[in-house]
């Protein structure tokens, strides 16, 4: 038991500090904001939820990926303009994410930041804006690129964006 206890705060930090600093930071600041928080275990669950012809899909874009935090700001509640978008992408930046490539979805722009260590992709960064709301999903792990569009498109309807 005592072996179980130690065990679990050594793995305590690893949990906590699962995201970016610059991801953490900004949901410090908006604390009012929609979060989301997925585990592996969580995002396996949602293969019980999803009809049996997307199951496949699913599986196939979440299996790399270890803890999903997505955090939703209104903007007409909070001072987010150009400015501050500029200095959150500064902020990743400092984080070691480097720019992969921009997505226009709807009426949302999308930019996606990777971050890599020994040519291993160990996370993304999805900045998710439109009008009304930025939004950041915050990915440790991989999602093939080819799918991020659907997972943007997936993050949107569970959360109406």
């Amino acid at each position: 038991m005592t072996r179980l206890i130690i065990f679990s705060l050594l793995l305590a930090p690893a949990f906590v500090f699962a995201q970016s600093k610059t991801t953490q930071k900004f949901h410090e600041e908006h604390k009012d904001a929609q979060v989301l928080f997925f585990y592996k275990s969580t995002l396996k669950m949602l293969y019980e939820v999803v009809e049996i012809e997307e199951t496949a899909e699913l599986k196939d874009l979440v299996k790399d990926i270890e803890t999903m935090k997505f955090v939703r700001v209104d903007k007409n509640k909070t001072q987010i303009d150009k400015t501050y978008f500029k200095k959150l992408v500064s902020e990743y930046h400092d984080d070691d994410f480097e720019d992969l490539m921009t997505m226009r979805q709807e009426d949302m722009n999308i930019n996606v930041y990777i971050k890599e260590s020994g040519g291993e992709t160990k996370g993304l960064v999805l900045l998710m804006e439109n009008h009304e709301n930025l939004a950041v999903l915050d990915i440790k792990g991989f999602v093939p690129l080819n799918k991020l569009a659907k997972l943007a498109t997936t993050v949107q309807e569970v959360n109406a964006f």
